[in-house]
């Protein structure tokens, strides 16, 4: 795994936070394969199979949900020949008040040519604290 790899994937995944940030269909189209296997997970939704599910969910979220800021932390980018999994840590908070949802996230990227383009999306809520049965697990 090169710097210059690991540093095109970290790229990939800023962009897709920033079109969820801007809530820009177009920049999140260009952040996703458009194949058949693409496949994304939203919070307290069933699996979403394919870029035509997977674009029709983005527009929906897009135009029905209230305004937000989005950040991510906690990135960690593993590299496996032409894949690419991105954990981290998805902060999403409505804008004008209402508590921060914090959630985990896992993006998966598969390299096209040049590009890294998201193949999978994958975002559950994150607990508040570890407890010391989860703690002792680890």
């Amino acid at each position: 795994m090169s710097p210059a790899d690991t540093a095109a994937v970290a790229e990939a995944n800023r962009r897709f936070y920033e079109a969820l940030q801007s809530r820009d269909f177009e920049t999140m189209e260009r952040c996703w394969s458009h194949e058949p296997e693409v496949s994304c997970v939203h919070p307290g939704w069933h699996r979403l199979d394919g870029w035509d599910e997977v674009a029709r969910s983005w527009q929906a979220i897009f135009k029905n949900s209230r305004p937000w800021t989005v950040a991510f932390e906690d990135e960690r980018v593993f590299l496996a020949g032409t894949i690419a999994v991105v954990l981290c840590a998805e902060k999403i908070e409505s804008v004008g008040g209402g508590e921060p949802a914090r959630m985990e996230a896992t993006n998966i990227f598969r390299r096209r040519g040049p590009a890294w383009e998201m193949v999978h999306h994958h975002a559950s809520p994150s607990p508040e604290t570890e407890t010391e049965e989860e703690i002792s697990v680890n």
